[in-house]
């Protein structure tokens, strides 16, 4: 049996290992996929992007064909203000379906304010995407495609996910110390009632559009469509 394996990643993101008919080798199927997310800026403020790869590919261990472990990436990261929505929406358009995400990328913006208007704007254009709405509390639900979510519930999933490995930033990211700068602004309180109140400071730069676009996006990742888990199979045993 070889020790490597042999890899297809199909044009809609999954990945699967062709096992030349091999009984002993499991038939598993993996996957790549991105999550392009937005926060987008009012007047003078900045729009913020972050992309974050999404993937479970199976590798060869000494116990054989195994999917590895689950992990998310922000591979990508951009901020700009002065341009009109219309070129914002052709923007994240030309991302989402720019190599390598095309195909295999779910847009999701900050349907908070503003959101509504441009998540409109993807609706004429036909684009499928989510729109978060940030709310008070520790819950989220979903309607069609506006999301309702605590902005706590938010950050402390990104907190989660940074703090066991899942998340991670791209090596040579551009714009990584930005994004941490804006994380590092959000401060936890208690309030008399016991309830668990997160705020948030403006960071050094002035902003943080682009912490939220990371949260927005880490948040979809894990909530907003089933996970495809990894599938596997003894191709030849019955």
């Amino acid at each position: 049996m070889s020790d490597t394996l042999n890899l297809v990643e199909r044009p809609d993101g999954t990945i699967v290992n062709e096992t030349n008919a091999d009984p002993a080798v499991a038939r598993l199927t993996g996957y790549r996929r991105y999550w392009v997310s937005a926060d987008l800026g009012q007047a003078n403020d900045f729009t913020a992007i972050c992309v974050l790869e999404d993937k479970q590919i199976p590798e060869m261990t000494p116990d054989g064909a195994q999917l590895g472990p689950r992990r998310l990436n922000v591979v990508y990261a951009d901020r700009f203000r002065g341009v009109s929505y219309v070129a914002v929406v052709d923007h994240l358009v030309r991302l989402k379906n720019a190599p390598p995400f095309g195909g295999k990328s779910q847009l999701v913006i900050d349907g908070t304010s503003i959101g509504r208007v441009v998540s409109d704007m993807f609706d004429d254009q036909g684009v499928p995407h989510f729109a978060v709405q940030m709310t008070s509390g520790q819950e989220w639900r979903r309607n069609g495609k506006y999301i309702n979510a605590g902005k706590t519930f938010m950050i402390e999933n990104t907190a989660v996910m940074f703090a066991s490995g899942e998340l991670q930033f791209a090596q040579d990211l551009p714009l990584r110390d930005e994004i941490e700068a804006d994380l590092a602004t959000f401060t936890t309180s208690t309030t008399a009632a016991g309830n668990q109140v997160i705020t948030q400071q403006r960071s050094r730069g002035g902003h943080g559009d682009l912490g939220i676009s990371l949260i927005v996006g880490a948040f979809a990742a894990q909530h907003l469509k089933p996970q495809l888990s990894g599938q596997g199979s003894l191709a030849g045993w019955y």
